[in-house]
């Protein structure tokens, strides 16, 4: 999860995106999720960013996250199995972009 503490910066819209980030000199790709989680019932906004490769852990690291697609809105879905299957569907989606761009 990634917390914003600065009021003033500017979100894109709720969605989900495929996005890179440089740690530790070296380039990782992943999918981002900015929206309030409504198949779960979440009210809130929150930023959930899952990167793919990533084995080392991250947590209260400054991150300057690069937004490079954004895949869909984000949407409800009638199950988290539902939920799950569109996550994998994105995943291979964005796999498959981020494989064009190298």
């Amino acid at each position: 999860n990634i917390l914003i503490e600065e009021n003033y910066k500017l979100l894109p819209k709720n969605g989900v995106y495929i996005v890179s980030c440089k740690i530790n000199d070296t380039l990782f790709y992943g999918m981002m999720n900015i929206g309030n989680n409504p198949t779960i019932g979440d009210n809130e906004q929150s930023i959930e960013v899952h990167f793919f490769e990533l084995n080392q852990d991250i947590y209260n690291h400054n991150l300057q996250i690069s937004i490079l697609k954004h895949i869909r809105e984000e949407q409800k879905f009638n199950t988290i199995d539902e939920l799950k299957t569109q996550l994998e569907q994105d995943k291979v989606f964005s796999e498959n972009y981020i494989t064009n761009l190298l």
